[in-house]
């Protein structure tokens, strides 16, 4: 069976799950029609643990949303995972480079906030707009 490799980069207490302390690092083999859902699932860690995922330095998803999970992946994409004790600095986050998935999301769920809820609440947080 064919496979494709994802580099993979874990930050935080997320890191423990494929056995790092602070920083994991590691390459890994999946299906070709691997989603960004089943990669975090392969690596053991909770999707309400992850906080603002990159793809190949293109913010893809933030704390609580979930919009990429089902987002394929193609061979030799980087994939970061920051925990949520990680936040990335407001003043970095309008104008970012985004995917397509995220800002339909966005889109239809309003400005991009610190984290986001299922229980219908969409701030849990603090606006940063």
């Amino acid at each position: 069976m064919e496979t494709i490799t994802i580099d993979v980069a874990i930050y935080g207490p997320l890191a423990r799950a494929v056995g790092g302390k602070h920083i994991a690092c590691k390459k890994i083999e999946m299906a070709p029609a691997t989603t960004l859902g089943n990669l975090r699932a392969a690596l053991g860690i909770k999707e309400e643990d992850t906080g603002y995922i990159f793809i190949n330095a293109i913010l893809c998803d933030v704390p609580g949303l979930h919009a990429s999970r089902n987002l394929p992946l193609k061979d030799g994409d980087h994939i970061g995972f920051f925990s949520k004790v990680h936040m990335w600095p407001y003043q970095y986050r309008d104008g970012a480079q985004m995917t397509q998935e995220l800002k339909d999301t966005l889109r239809e769920r309003g400005a991009m906030h610190h984290s986001y809820s299922t229980s219908g609440d969409d701030c849990t947080n603090h606006s940063v707009k």
